[in-house]
């Protein structure tokens, strides 16, 4: 966990410094016109509270230019409000553009209760989805993410992101291929050999083509002038049957992100896992907010997958991951080893300088200038 908690320490700090009695730093907030809507869920939990670090990560090191591009909602998502420990907090004020809980009639609001009593978070998991993505659909942002509450952002993940937008853009007027969502986050395990894999599913002629082929080598070797290897008959059969297939077991066990790790914009449109952080074009949203009303409750991640596959709709990812899920305890009653196996491994590996460096290249770059409303040099 050596980025996160880097990262995770520069959130608190941030938060910290704006949460003080003193009078804060100035801080930018959404201009008029937002190029993007943030709304991020939060609830009450019993044990770790992740919220302020990922707020914090989500803001700190954003330029002035891409802040003021960002609208943040925050919905406290308890019925009673006053529960959730950062609820009330000065830091709330100074940094979001809108902090809020349900403003909803009085019928809706005894529903939403009886759901937390009896902990039917199928169904008010999926009415505060929806909520949130009502709150940004209001703002008429061309763009809206969904966030967790229980990640931490890399620095410089907005202009990543924008970069990575402008190109599916390129990529959809190209191909005509309409797109749902953009994913920040995935987890390198739900990648691993499947039956699409060529060499996956014809796994035994691989290692007989191998072996093969290695004991040909050999023993055409051991009819050439170096014989001083003294290529035996045992030593080609050890090497040729046992050292090959085990050394070929071992790449499969390496594991194929690992071989050919992703980089870029890329199609996901299976095995992408979890709604930590979900990109969607204003578009799309309200034909996804009408197929989750319909459905009404149920895993909201799934829900979205089978809405794509119904419509035909891309999916993207954009890798490595630009976020981590740190929870290790879901909000939702979820098993434990299926949150904690929630991870993003390569994450771990970002490196501060050179994420800070990077964030200062992306932010001359042509894309994400046009995507800021930034004027271009000739």
């Amino acid at each position: 966990m050596d980025y996160s908690l880097h990262r995770e320490r520069e959130a608190r700090h941030f938060i910290s410094r704006h949460n003080a009695d003193l009078e804060p730093p100035l801080y930018v907030k959404s201009d008029p016109t937002p190029r993007m809507c943030v709304a991020l869920v939060t609830v009450r939990r019993d044990m770790d509270d992740y919220f302020e670090a990922s707020v914090g990560s989500l803001l700190e090191g954003l330029d002035k230019q891409e802040r003021s591009k960002l609208y943040i909602s925050l919905l406290f998502a308890n019925t009673e409000p006053r529960l959730h420990p950062s609820w009330g907090q000065r830091w709330i004020e100074r940094l979001a553009d809108s902090a809020t809980t349900y403003n909803v009639s009085d019928s809706q609001l005894e529903h939403l209760k009886s759901l937390e009593r009896e902990r039917n978070f199928y169904e008010k998991g999926v009415f505060d989805y929806l909520y949130a993505l009502r709150t940004c659909q209001q703002l008429n942002a061309s763009y809206t993410i969904i966030f967790e509450d229980d990640i931490i952002l890399a620095a410089g993940w907005f202009s990543r992101t924008l970069q990575a937008l402008a190109k599916i853009a390129r990529l959809e007027q190209q191909l005509g291929k309409p797109w749902i969502y953009l994913r920040l986050f995935y987890t390198e395990t739900a990648l691993s050999w499947t039956s699409a894999d060529f060499a996956y599913r014809n796994m035994p002629f691989v290692f007989g083509l191998l072996m093969l082929s290695t004991l040909l080598c050999l023993v055409a070797l051991r009819r050439t002038r170096f014989k001083q290897f003294h290529l035996d008959t045992a030593s080609i059969a050890i090497i040729s049957m046992v050292c090959m297939p085990a050394f070929t077991a071992l790449v499969y066990m390496v594991g194929k992100y690992s071989l050919m790790p992703l980089h870029g914009v890329i199609e996901m449109n299976q095995y992408g896992c979890c709604t930590q952080g979900l990109v969607f074009p204003r578009e799309r949203v309200n034909g996804l907010m009408e197929f989750l009303s319909a459905r009404g409750h149920g895993q909201t991640d799934s829900m979205i997958e089978e809405y794509a596959d119904q419509y035909a709709l891309t999916r993207y990812a954009l890798a490595p991951p630009q976020l981590q899920h740190v929870g290790l305890k879901s909000s939702r009653d979820n098993l434990d080893i299926n949150t904690r196996s929630t991870w993003a491994f390569w994450f771990e590996t970002n490196d501060p300088d050179t994420l800070r460096g990077e964030h200062q290249r992306l932010l001359q770059d042509e894309d994400v200038k046009k995507m800021l409303n930034m004027s271009i040099a000739a």
